[in-house]
């Protein structure tokens, strides 16, 4: 009788054990369980030289962060994808992403265009975006809390600084030469409306169709209008298009573009194109990440691009990593996006010294105009200029 009662204690105690053993290995399966992103990158089309540049850096984000644990425990997994700086292509992707790999949070490109349309696609089936490039303000939600976030600044605050910009070296006559596509017509839109705050007389504008093969008449439009100083907004081979019309008709006003456009630009162009040019940068050369990413980046893609795009994109896989932390649940695309609201001055790579990121409610971007810094073409190589 004692021998079948020691049995049934020793029984139910191996039962015990093996319940306790198997929630361990159940517990230790779920902590492994991967947490599946998104990409819908830019890897061809007019933005291609954008996407292709900076996707590496939000790569090697990732792979950073799952070599230190991931997040809590489990590792990021990606699924990457080309949407063709398409709007429709786009949409087939997230709903890919969405339907086939179970991803819970995704990361768009570049061009504004899709990322209009991304975000739609975010909103209607409430998974959480996040993009490192795109300009357009209609992604700018200022009531109520956003599916869609940016890793970077808004088209409005980047045209103030540059207006802020034209007006510090004095110029009084502004013009402005920008793509048909979505992000130059928001900022043209934005010119009508602020330019005579600075004191500036707002003398001509050229929209420019993609892929076009010669601009000199629009180039000879701004020039006989008058401009001093002009403000470019357009993709990499237009641009390029541009400034050789620039030098065609012999006319060199201050140009101010994207840092990232004129880095592209200065890449695949004779560098003599863009001596004196402006770019507006959300780099500053004197935080030290920036230039640990740039070395990283350098070593994990053997290119090197001294830019503001590495740094954005590894913003944005860190801000991701710590909204899906934040939210309680990875497996939740509700919660990781109730997870962006909850962070608060996470420290950064783009930005002044003292940026930090945080979002609330009207503001699903991080940087501002106070965050906008220039640097200056000088013999193919970008500096701070002196004034």
């Amino acid at each position: 009788m004692k021998l079948m009662r020691g049995m049934a204690v020793l029984v139910v105690a191996l039962t015990a054990l093996g319940i306790i053993f198997l929630f361990a290995q159940t517990s230790s399966a779920e902590q492994a369980k991967p947490i599946n992103i998104g990409v819908t990158e830019d890897f061809s089309g007019v933005s291609a030289p954008e996407g292709t540049s900076e996707f590496p850096a939000f790569e090697m984000s990732v792979k950073e962060i799952n070599a230190a644990g991931g997040v809590n425990g489990r590792p990021i997994k990606l699924f990457v994808v080309d949407n063709g700086g398409d709007p429709t292509k786009t949409v087939g992707t997230l709903k890919m992403h969405k339907e086939l790999n179970k991803c819970v949070a995704i990361f768009y490109g570049y061009n504004s265009a899709g990322a209009v349309a991304a975000k739609a696609w975010a909103e209607q089936n409430k998974i959480p975006v996040i993009a490192s490039g795109p300009l357009s303000d209609k992604l700018v939600d200022k009531q109520g809390k956003s599916w869609f976030f940016r890793s970077y600044t808004t088209n409005y605050d980047q045209t103030v600084a540059m207006l802020n910009r034209a007006k510090e070296l004095g110029y009084k006559k502004l013009g402005y030469m920008a793509t048909t596509q979505a992000f130059g017509t928001d900022m043209l839109d934005i010119l009508q409306k602020t330019y005579s705050q600075f004191g500036l007389d707002f003398v001509a504008y050229v929209l420019c169709e993609p892929n076009s093969k010669d601009l000199t008449i629009q180039a000879m439009k701004l020039k006989n209008a008058g401009a001093e100083v002009v403000l470019c907004q357009n993709y990499v081979a237009d641009q390029i298009v541009w400034a050789r019309n620039l030098k065609t008709i012999d006319w060199k006003p201050l140009s101010i573009t994207g840092s990232i456009l004129l880095a592209n630009s200065l890449e695949v162009s004779p560098p003599e194109l863009w001596e004196d040019w402006e770019g507006q940068s959300v780099i500053d050369l004197n935080k030290p990440i920036v230039k640990t990413i740039w070395d990283n980046y350098a070593k994990y893609t053997k290119k090197r691009h001294d830019d503001d795009k590495a740094p954005r994109a590894w913003d944005a896989a860190r801000i991701l990593a710590e909204a899906i932390r934040l939210s309680g649940d990875p497996d939740s695309p509700e919660a990781i996006r109730e997870g962006f609201y909850k962070i608060k001055n996470f420290p950064i790579a783009t930005g002044r010294v003292s940026t930090t990121a945080s979002y609330e409610i009207g503001r699903n971007y991080t940087l501002g105009v106070k965050d906008i810094l220039f640097v200056t073409v000088k013999s193919g190589k970008f500096v701070m200029p002196s004034k």
